[in-house]
């Protein structure tokens, strides 16, 4: 189920600089400057705050909804007067303030010298399409899920350029609405941008680059081509598109019946009812009349991509062919003959390891994939790099009743996983960590699909853990990493249910609209971010709209030998308890590298239902950080629907949904970060609740 959202202009900010624009009364302040840090700022000495807060408006550089560069005007409030290290932490500053949101380089503050040398935050980004796609009519869909750290108004950003290219000739469509894409297997939403792209003006069987370009309200404009990884990568990065848009490319179908078919009489064919009359009874036949009939049919080099095998109902005991279809443009895709029985169309390792069984290039789809084996090696290109890319779209992966093994899915390269489920058996966790090989997992709208080698989620359930693995072997490090609209529960591991511990550069990490449930036995973090003991550096971390319960959120940690700056983007989040731990905790008066975090700055409207796990209130020795960002509320009930954490039945699997007479905060009016929750629920500002599940009052 698809629906689309517009969204309405921002609100509760003033964009400048349209032929239309209209004088605004602008607060002032006695704020002399802002100090080069971009989250504090000078008052004259001796200056009283306490006998009125203080407000001012910043000009910031961003984008409206055409992607046309405009100004806009936005309120930042002095906070509160930042105190000294420790050991002096009882002692104020005699004239520094927090800000309530960071001042960058290129901002006006109104009245104010500005002496930031902060760069805007950059956009993080995750394509919803996998790479290499088949595209066999005019108009292709593309699919951008964005987060940012000035989102408003219903969306992270204010617009999103998709761009296809030939090498000679372009198209172009610029987005401002939102789409909410609701996905079976996982049952939850992803908002994000899409476009339609009518390609007929590009050149016919050419292999497009596919790139975007995002204009966030407050910022730089981020194009994927060059502010994103090179081709080809497992993070951000462009795609490439076969267009086939008057079907020249051509498409051979084989048949494949185990019980029925013949591996000498079957016939590949470019109509797939002719194919269907005479099957073949391998996958490796049918492959290699593909492959010929790819050449002589369509005059393509000897290569099976482009093909479809069709399984008909029934059990097929997978045997190598990575000889016989190296698919070296668009995948080889093997599916389900009838997808309505994919559940009886069966897939299976057939109880030994097929090692490099698999061309560098292909696509399962609408199958069950099932273990018999037990530490067998199923699916398996041999790849080293990242060059090489599997995707299972709409399949069950059914572990059978057997133990895990991590190898199952082994060298595979980029793996793409959409819409897929878990069968009877059980999860056969494919997609595991396994150290030295290249298997680098993308996952959208699955249930429990991900794996552990995850780079990006979005949309998916049932998901037991993440970790945030460094660069090793033939994998690169995972940079700009991005998890929304995801349900993660756990109620058996002693890890964190999620664990983010490496350096976070300009490119930042998004954690956006999930849920993170601890259950069980469960007594670890529920989130670890760059927290316990971390020495890495960490900026543009982008939290919003998550609903977090059961156990603690640890937070940008500074209780080490190690002083590195750290600086988050918190809003509309719901916490259980929440841990900023500082030069206070770690008696390290060189410890303020992450005081941004702890006071709050860029922070908003967060609720805490238990405080931290040292204080219920704020100061400098509180866990829960030095002040009170604006809208955020401390030890409240949630009134869930279903409470299954630890806080609850301890059962798992609860209802995060607020019911009426929560004490859970409401969205602000013009702030939110996107129309719809993961649940597909619309966004009501004003009304919704912050956290993950904004149900309506």
């Amino acid at each position: 189920m698809q629906m689309t959202i517009g969204i309405g202009t921002q609100l509760g900010q003033t964009a400048t600089g349209g032929s239309d624009a209209k004088p605004v009364a602008l607060p002032k302040t006695n704020l002399i400057q802002i100090l080069s840090d971009g989250w504090r700022g000078v008052l004259p000495e001796g200056h009283d705050l306490s006998a009125e807060p203080e407000t001012f408006t910043v000009s910031r550089q961003g984008f409206d909804a055409s992607a046309s560069p405009v100004l806009h005007d936005d309120m930042v409030n002095i906070t509160t007067r930042v105190r000294l290290p420790y050991p002096e932490e009882a002692l104020i500053t005699d004239n520094q303030v927090a800000l309530s949101d960071f001042i960058y380089a290129g901002d006006i503050p109104d009245g104010v010298t500005n002496n930031s040398s902060r760069d805007y935050p950059k956009p993080i980004a995750m394509w919803l399409n996998h790479d290499r796609e088949h595209a066999k009519i005019a108009v292709h869909t593309l699919r951008l899920a964005v987060a940012h750290a000035h989102a408003r108004g219903g969306r992270p950003v204010a617009a999103v350029k998709f761009i296809a290219t030939d090498g000679e000739n372009t198209v172009e469509q610029v987005v401002s609405t939102m789409t909410a894409t609701r996905f079976d297997a996982s049952g939850l939403t992803i908002p994000h941008f899409a476009a339609d792209l009518d390609l007929s003006e590009l050149a016919q069987g050419a292999l497009l680059t596919i790139d975007a370009a995002i204009y966030p309200w407050v910022g730089d404009a981020f194009t994927i081509s060059v502010d994103a990884d090179s081709y080809p990568s497992p993070n951000l990065t462009t795609l490439r598109l076969l267009n086939d848009h008057l079907g020249d490319y051509g498409t051979a179908f084989a048949y494949v019946d185990s019980f029925a078919g013949n591996d000498v009489t079957g016939l590949a064919s470019a109509t797939a009812p002719n194919a269907e009359l005479a099957p073949f009874a391998t996958i490796q036949a049918a492959v290699t009349a593909i492959r010929a009939f790819n050449v002589s049919a369509f005059g393509r080099a000897n290569d099976a991509g482009g093909g479809i095998v069709r399984l008909v109902e029934g059990l097929h005991s997978f045997s190598a062919f990575k000889s016989q279809g190296s698919s070296v443009d668009v995948p080889l895709i093997i599916e389900a003959a009838d997808p309505t029985k994919r559940e009886n169309t069966i897939l299976s390792d057939g109880g030994s390891s097929k090692f490099n069984g698999i061309p560098a290039t292909l696509k399962l789809r609408n199958l069950t994939l099932r273990k018999t084996g037990g530490s067998v090696v199923f699916l398996d290109s041999g790849a080293n790099s990242v060059s090489s890319l599997l995707v299972t779209d709409g399949c069950i992966w059914d572990a059978n009743g057997t133990s895990n093994y991590s190898a199952w899915v082994y060298r595979v390269g980029r793996f793409f996983q959409i819409n897929c489920a878990i069968g009877q058996g059980g999860d056969p966790r494919q997609g595991n960590f396994f150290s030295t090989e290249a298997t680098m997992v993308t996952a959208v709208g699955c249930e429990s699909c991900a794996g552990t080698i995850t780079y990006q989620a979005a949309g998916c359930s049932d998901l037991p853990e993440f970790t945030l693995r460094a660069a090793t072997g033939s994998r690169p490090d995972m940079t700009g990493l991005f998890l929304g609209w995801n349900v993660f529960s756990n109620g058996t591991t002693n890890n964190p249910i999620i664990s983010i511990g490496a350096p976070i550069g300009p490119r930042g990490a998004a954690f956006v609209g999930n849920i993170v449930e601890s259950w069980g036995t469960t007594s670890n973090a529920a989130i670890r971010l760059n927290a316990d003991s971390d020495a890495n550096a960490a900026q543009n971390v982008v939290v919003q709209h998550n609903t977090v319960v059961g156990e603690r959120t640890n937070l940008m940690y500074l209780d080490g030998a190690v002083n590195v700056p750290k600086t988050a983007h918190v809003r509309f989040n719901l916490f259980d308890r929440l841990n900023i731990k500082g030069d206070v905790f770690a008696s390290r008066g060189a410890n303020t590298g992450n005081w941004p975090v702890r006071f709050k700055v860029g922070w908003s409207d967060n609720a805490v239902l238990n405080g931290s796990d040292n204080a219920a209130n704020y100061g400098p020795a509180s866990w829960l950080g030095e002040i009170t960002s604006a809208g955020e509320v401390t030890g409240i009930t949630a009134a869930f629907e279903n409470d299954a954490s630890h806080q609850g039945t301890n059962a798992g699997n609860g209802n995060y949904s607020p019911i009426p007479g929560s004490d859970i905060p409401v969205l602000p009016v013009g702030m939110a970060a996107y129309p719809v929750d993961l649940m597909g629920n619309q966004t009501v500002e004003g009304q919704s609740r912050v956290g993950a599940i904004t149900i309506a009052v």
